[in-house]
């Protein structure tokens, strides 16, 4: 089982003659499907300038699934600040503040549902005195009206706890991470232990592990010190079934038997904060843990291994994001080509190098498919992805502004957006703008008037 929960973010080589694009109100961090299939949602950068057209502009975009169309877009810069301000952020990061809407998760039904805000950790720093825990574990934007609201936890006041190494000392949330149909979420709260039970410098944790209805945001399950610190997590789609990798244990709880079953117990271990929170899979019934090398029978406790060739992709090179359809049928791939990512004062990333490449790979045959993104320099370079409930449509999306939807049975292209998130400005008479009619797929061109 070693390996089977990580899925690090890493970067690619150097490139020798990098491309440079520049962040802006198109790029796109987070790319989810409804849970009724209809519709899909984006999460990006955008929303800053308000020179852009009110009606298009903003860091959450809804689209038609069949047509391609723009249904809605919100979800300000405003409405970050509101929630999260300077004293929030996400835990283990270099930069600590909450600057584009990427934890997305889609809760209900377009247009009564609404758009939930779950960073995958989150903390409060207080200047020298460390990271706190926060009173909230995100927030939610009504998709109806507009409105932003915070989703209000209140642990056990971690103010009197005295962590064993003040200069070690976090006090945290996070993993925290969404169904895929996005109806429950789980929560790992890490408060320090009183006293530094281990190695000088370290800090222990109890870790307490919170299920929340994200539908009516009450918690529903609560277990007290399940662990002493969590790297992964993740929460079937009835809410029935947790499974997480803490510092002690890799274990599944059955929350309505409230009965714990250990995969895997890592004694000795020492706990540090990573840099990336790790989701597990499950099948779409929820009886198995699914992985890219492991497929994890809970009932009986057996594992399958799969077994992919040498010079599979899934063997090359490094892997920055997997999805898994939930017939188990094939994974989704995206692998970074580019070399570094360099951060501007907006808290917004430049990016350096190549286009990130997605493929396509079958569970039972291990035939591979790349699916193409773009040929141009300007557009998508760091990508995400998601898989369809129905496991019948993949759509990829890049900052830059590409939107791609694939048919997952054929591999060809059913619809994609690009430069997604512009709109005509006073100052650019001298511009041919790229929001073109379907079938132009220009850019932008330069024309220089007499």
């Amino acid at each position: 089982m070693k390996g089977f929960w990580t899925l690090l973010i890493t970067l690619g080589t150097l490139a020798a003659q990098p491309v440079i694009s520049f962040a802006n109100d198109a790029d796109i961090y987070a790319i989810k499907f409804s849970e009724d299939g209809r519709y899909l949602i984006t999460g990006g950068s955008g929303g800053k300038s308000n020179e852009f057209d009110e009606n298009y502009t903003g860091g959450i975009k809804i689209w038609d699934v069949e047509s391609g169309d723009l249904v809605k877009a919100f979800g300000q810069q405003r409405d970050i600040r509101s929630l999260f301000g300077d004293s929030y952020g996400r835990v283990g990061k270099r930069r600590w503040a909450i600057h584009s809407f990427k934890d997305i998760v889609f809760n209900g039904s377009y247009p009564e549902g609404k758009v939930l805000l779950l960073p995958s950790s989150l903390g409060e720093i207080r200047g020298n005195d460390g990271i706190r825990l926060p009173p909230l574990i995100g927030g939610y934007i009504n998709i109806s009206d507009k409105t932003v609201s915070s989703i209000d936890l209140a642990p056990a006041n971690s103010a009197t706890h005295k962590c064993g190494d003040q200069n070690a000392a976090y006090e945290y949330l996070g993993p925290v991470v969404a169904s895929e149909n996005g109806r429950y979420a789980a929560v790992a709260i890490n408060t320090c232990k009183a006293s530094d039970t281990l190695k000088k410098g370290l800090a222990g944790y109890d870790t307490t592990l919170m299920v929340m209805d994200l539908t009516s945001l009450e918690v529903t399950h609560q277990f007290e010190n399940i662990d002493s610190g969590m790297y992964a997590l993740g929460v079937t789609d009835n809410g029935k079934r947790i499974a997480y990798v803490g510092r002690d244990r890799f274990a599944v709880v059955d929350l309505e038997k409230d009965k714990r079953h250990t995969v895997e117990e890592y004694p000795d271990a020492l706990f540090q904060i990573p840099r990336q929170f790790s989701a597990l899979y499950f099948d779409k019934t929820g009886s198995k843990l699914v992985s890219l090398h492991n497929i994890y029978d809970i009932a009986n406790g057996t594992e399958k291994s799969l077994s992919w060739p040498k010079d599979s992709v899934i063997n090359k090179g490094r892997t920055s994001s997997v999805r898994v359809s939930p017939n188990l049928g094939f994974f989704v791939l995206v692998k970074p080509a580019r070399s570094m990512i360099v951060f501007g004062e907006d808290g917004l990333p430049n990016t350096y190098g190549k286009a990130d490449r997605v493929f396509m790979v079958d569970s039972r045959s291990g035939e591979e498919t790349e699916l193409p993104l773009t040929h141009s320099n300007l557009e998508g370079k760091r990508c995400v992805t998601d898989i369809s409930h129905d496991s019948q449509r993949i759509a990829v999306a890049c900052t830059g502004g590409l939107i791609k939807v694939f048919n997952a049975q054929t591999q060809k292209v059913v619809w994609e957006q690009r430069n997604i998130g512009y709109r005509k400005e006073k100052l650019d008479k001298n511009l041919i703008q790229a929001q073109m009619p379907e079938g132009i797929n220009a850019i932008s061109m330069l024309e220089i008037l007499n």
